[in-house]
């Protein structure tokens, strides 16, 4: 038997029943350079994830899938693991050798199991505005749970937000950094479509640069369209110079928040997610 009975948000296969089920690969092809692998799969009519990545392929990329798999192991660590895990977590697992697991074509580091979701952010265009306050304070929640056990996540993106069982949670955390952690600079370790302005000046990442991320996301959204840029230079000057809100007219009740999400001054933008679900709540019923 594959999995026994599953404890709150763990999951629990073993690698030798990996042997009879079959992995389909969803690696792109730049990913596969990097030495990474993502599978799905299906077991008992639910599918599911595999995240891998092979070992002394490309530092970076390394680092990256270490640094998530460092995050999950916190919360196993803690007592009573099974009964504290944070609702923005899908369901997961972590499995330390993987070599044995069949059909992988990289061997030596861990593998990372989460539960399939489905994408949180669907058209809108049909939504109350009842309908789009929930989704956005759904969206605030998670990140809102993430800040207060005290960390940044650092790359959040449209597809980073997804559904389970009627909870929103978030994924790819490997760029999740402790809040006031010193970074190292060196590396890009942010999607330009997302950074906040100071980012692009070489400023360390906040809770504010998440701030600024999610707005990104809800202004996309809310718009119906994606911002567009042909290199870094470009998106640099679009985010530090050229990026002006304009929401459609029935959308204006929310023009103010995400102003306050996207202003290009640190200074000028929510300090924190609390003070815009609190206007939400009471401003917008």
């Amino acid at each position: 038997m594959i999995q026994s009975k599953k404890l709150q948000n763990l999951l629990q296969f073993k690698d030798v029943d990996f042997s009879n089920i079959c992995l389909i690969s969803k690696t792109k092809p730049k990913s596969l350079t990097f030495g990474r692998c993502l599978y799905t799969f299906e077991y008992q009519q639910q599918r599911y994830w595999l995240k891998t990545q092979s070992l002394n392929s490309h530092p970076s990329v390394e680092a990256g899938f270490l640094n998530e798999l460092v995050f999950y192991q916190q919360f196993l660590d803690q007592p009573n693991s099974s009964n504290c895990m944070p609702d923005f977590l899908l369901p997961f697992q972590m499995i330390p050798h993987y070599k044995k697991l069949a059909a992988l074509e990289a061997e030596g580091s861990a593998a990372l199991i989460l539960s399939d979701a489905e994408l949180l952010l669907g058209d809108c265009v049909k939504m109350s505005l009842q309908q789009i306050k929930q989704t956005f304070l759904k969206l605030l929640d998670a990140v809102d749970q993430l800040h207060q056990s005290g960390w940044i996540h650092g790359d959040l993106k449209r597809e980073h937000f997804v559904e389970y069982e009627n909870r929103t949670c978030l994924i790819d955390f490997e760029q999740v950094q402790k809040i006031n952690s010193v970074q190292n600079l060196k590396n890009l370790t942010a999607t330009p479509r997302y950074m906040a302005p100071e980012l692009f000046h070489g400023a360390e990442k906040t809770v504010q640069t998440d701030i600024y991320a999610l707005g990104i996301i809800l202004y996309e959204w809310l718009s119906a369209q994606r911002l567009s840029a042909k290199n870094y230079q470009e998106w640099a000057y679009l985010h530090c110079q050229q990026l002006n809100i304009e929401l459609p007219q029935h959308f204006l009740l929310f023009e103010t928040y995400l102003r306050g999400m996207l202003a290009k001054q640190k200074e000028k933008r929510f300090t924190d997610i609390y003070t815009i679900k609190q206007g939400l709540l009471t401003e917008i019923v």
